[in-house]
């Protein structure tokens, strides 16, 4: 019942919000075409499962209107000044929400965690966020100080599967 409760509040089944994502990602990769990026950056996309929309809302006590990750889009470049660079593009292509821009980058989390984040709304009036980092701000995000190290030591050399493991253990650890 609360799943199809859920998606009735999204007002849109699976396919469309998977859309919805794909034209976000569209139209940023548009413009990040004219801009000089040491490489190309790396955009994907999610949208949040009902099952995390559920648990923020009947487990955190949130409105579906405070949820604002529902969609997400993640931005990966080379440099920390092409994160603060996309930042500047992202809030001139999209309409900012006030107070939801953290920067973790200038101030780290406590484990380390660095990451821009901003919550903008599309031409739909569709809030998503936008998550800005560096390829080894994101190995860290995703398999911890591990990462850190491996990428100091071995920068270019092996892949993510080496701490696939990692990653598992810490999300088997927050469930």
């Amino acid at each position: 019942y609360a799943y199809s409760e859920i998606e009735n509040i999204l007002e849109s089944n699976k396919e469309e919000r998977e859309k919805f994502i794909e034209t976000i990602k569209a139209r940023i990769a548009q413009r990040f075409r004219s801009e000089d990026f040491t490489e190309p950056p790396q955009i994907d996309g999610r949208v949040k499962s009902i099952y995390s929309i559920y648990k923020k809302i009947f487990l955190h006590h949130k409105s579906i209107d405070e949820i604002y990750d529902k969609y997400a889009v993640r931005i990966i470049v080379t440099t920390i000044a092409e994160c603060y660079n996309v930042l500047g593009l992202i809030h001139d292509m999209f309409r900012p929400i006030p107070y939801r821009f953290k920067d973790y980058i200038a101030m780290p989390k406590p484990n380390r965690y660095q990451s821009l984040h901003t919550t903008v709304i599309g031409r739909e009036g569709i809030p998503f966020e936008v998550q800005i980092r560096t390829q080894e701000m994101h190995n860290t995000a995703q398999y911890g100080i591990a990462a850190h190290w491996k990428y100091k030591q071995h920068a270019g050399e092996g892949s993510e599967k080496e701490f696939e493991w990692v990653r598992r253990l810490l999300e088997n650890q927050q469930d």
